[in-house]
């Protein structure tokens, strides 16, 4: 802030015989001190900018961890509504937040000291000239608020514009297979380039909106200065202030100039920022709706449904389960069959506690599992969904997901009990890396099945675990359930539509309507002519066989069958058990 002064002050010098540098300092003095104090301030700006691009980038690495950490313990269903939007506010609004409060700060502050002091050298040079320049600045100020005003909402909208795109696009990409077999690219193009057309539109009122408001300053400056020249040059001419003197005030309104227009743009920055902030800190302080952890977890226990009634929060008005009641005791197996849409797997999502009943609880022992920690009961659960997922890595990485410190020993063991054969022949066997679909149908199932038991859960929730599988896989995949079944120490809730992996259940209950209308053990609802079990697998085997008409008896017929053929697969393994018990 001292070069207009100096500048003027050397004007002076060489056009006045008598003028005289300040402090007595010679010519050579003072441009030495002039040089090292340019240094010094060269200095000092390499280090600010140096220091607020760091410390810029921690705050968003901060933040993003925050905001990642905040998402993944959300409620399934916000996640799923929002995931195109939540992965914006990680990438961009998180950038914005941090570069607003960091390099945008710095470059205010400095703005605020360059228009401060500069205001305070032109009173000390020509009172005058400046209550002239000030004229102009409070129209300018008061723009710059209306401006910065509507900023800050068009930042919003244009975030969520911007997280709409990129869910549209994560969706098209994650199923690029059904995309591309359907010849699907001009629905999905159209989706996306509408997404994409709107962001412009916003981009397009945003710099209407800065071109306006930019070049109406610029604008008021240019005459501001051209005012100060008449003026000053009629001040010059009557001996009130000196050539230098008005040299000297015209660089400092270029300065305050300057530093004002920074302000605008830092305020118009903050702006963006704060609703950039707004969104990200929606999410961080968002509670889940799962609520806090309460009580301890008991041992083992019979897990009851009592008097639930479900609704999902994306379909309200629409219930799934109602008045739906289910006891499983500990170590019984469970199957629930039923047609599709009728609240099957929405048993799993309250018993994972993705969702919580609207009406009615969930109860293990004599607790609500409202009331249990969150991740240890789900700690106490093994899951093999019906569409098992992997992750980029290793397959020993992928069986111990959810465990980093698993022991070899048992990543293996419980590859052997699920019949995960197949890995021991890859190039690196568990080392080997694999991504999310460079395996089989089958391979994964067992994969899944590996990394739910390894953990030892108290519960097994399989969900269609051998729907899309060959008869091969199917039969290896149920050798493994078998294996889980057989040991009693796992209570076992399936949802299955297969007559191959029903039979395994101890217990069958038969859910329509979001209601349990019976229940039996196989062989009692098999043989019951009157029963709806009956009728549903009736209707699967007729689809099964193309719609060919059957007779009543053929259903039961054909699960005979299936039962006979279970109870010889149980008894083959009991006489291996029994012949290894006598090697042993």
């Amino acid at each position: 802030m001292s070069v207009p002064l100096t500048i003027g002050r050397l004007i002076d010098f060489f056009s006045t015989p008598e003028a005289q540098i300040p402090f007595g300092l010679s010519l050579t003095s003072a441009s030495v001190a002039l040089v090292a104090l340019f240094t010094l301030g060269a200095l000092a700006n390499a280090g600010r900018a140096v220091i607020m691009r760091l410390a810029g980038q921690r705050i968003i690495a901060r933040l993003r961890t925050r905001t990642y950490s905040a998402a993944l313990r959300q409620d399934v269903d916000h996640i799923e509504r929002h995931e195109g939007d939540i992965v914006s506010r990680l990438a961009v609004d998180s950038s914005i937040v941090g570069d607003s409060v960091t390099q945008n700060l710095s470059d205010g502050l400095r703005s605020i000291v360059q228009a401060g002091v500069g205001l305070g050298a032109m009173f000390y040079i020509s009172p005058t000239l400046t209550m002239l320049m000030l004229a102009v600045v409070p129209p300018v100020s008061l723009g710059a608020v209306f401006y910065g005003r509507y900023l800050k909402k068009l930042s919003h909208r244009t975030q969520e514009a911007i997280g709409d795109m990129t869910k549209t696009s994560s969706e098209a990409l994650a199923a690029l297979r059904t995309v591309q077999a359907y010849n699907a690219y001009p629905r999905e193009e159209k989706r996306f380039n509408e997404r994409v057309s709107r962001i412009l539109a916003l981009a397009r009122q945003e710099a209407i909106a800065s071109g306006i408001f930019f070049g109406s300053t610029g604008w008021s400056g240019n005459l501001t200065v051209l005012g100060l020249l008449g003026y000053g040059g009629t001040l010059v001419s009557a001996g009130t202030i000196t050539v230098g003197d008005l040299t000297s005030l015209l660089l400092y309104t270029v300065y305050v100039g300057s530093g004002l227009q920074m302000l605008t743009t830092f305020f118009s920055s903050i702006m963006r920022g704060v609703g950039a902030a707004q969104r990200v800190f929606d999410l961080l302080e968002r509670p889940p709706v799962i609520p806090p952890e309460v009580a301890t977890l008991p041992a083992a226990a019979t897990v009851r449904f009592e008097g639930v009634r479900f609704e999902y929060p994306a379909r309200p008005g629409v219930d799934v389960l109602r008045n739906f009641d289910l006891e499983i005791k500990a170590g019984e197996s469970v199957a629930i069959v039923g047609s599709s849409g009728g609240g099957k797997s929405s048993v799993h999502a309250l018993l994972l506690r993705f969702f919580d009943p609207v009406e009615g609880r969930v109860m293990y022992g004599d607790v609500d599992v409202r009331r249990l920690p969150v991740s240890a009961w789900r700690s106490r659960i093994g899951v093999v969904p019906q569409d098992p997922v992997l992750f980029t890595g290793t397959v020993a990485e992928n069986v111990a997901f959810g465990w980093e410190d698993a022991p070899r020993e048992a990543i293996e063991a419980a590859a052997r009990a699920a019949n995960c054969e197949f890995v021991w022949g890859m190039p690196q066997g568990f080392d080997t890396p694999i991504s999310r679909l460079s395996l089989s149908g089958g391979q994964r199932q067992r994969l899944a099945i590996a990394r739910a038991l390894l953990r030892r859960p108290a519960i097994l929730a399989l969900d269609e675990a051998t729907s899309s599988l060959d008869a091969g896989s199917e039969e290896r995949v149920n050798d493994a359930i078998d294996r889980v079944l057989r040991d009693r120490q796992t209570t076992c809730l399936i949802v299955a539509h297969r007559l191959s992996t029903i039979a395994r259940a101890e217990r069958i209950v038969v859910l329509e309507g979001g209601r349990i209308t019976e229940s039996g053990t196989y062989r009692e609802l098999a043989r019951n002519p009157d029963s709806r079990f009956r009728a549903l697998m009736a209707a699967q085997l007729d689809a099964a066989d193309g719609g060919r008409s059957r007779s009543v008896d053929e259903p039961a017929q054909a699960v005979e069958d299936g039962e006979e053929a279970t109870e010889v697969r149980e008894g083959e393994v009991l006489e291996e058990a029994k012949v290894d018990e006598r090697r042993r």
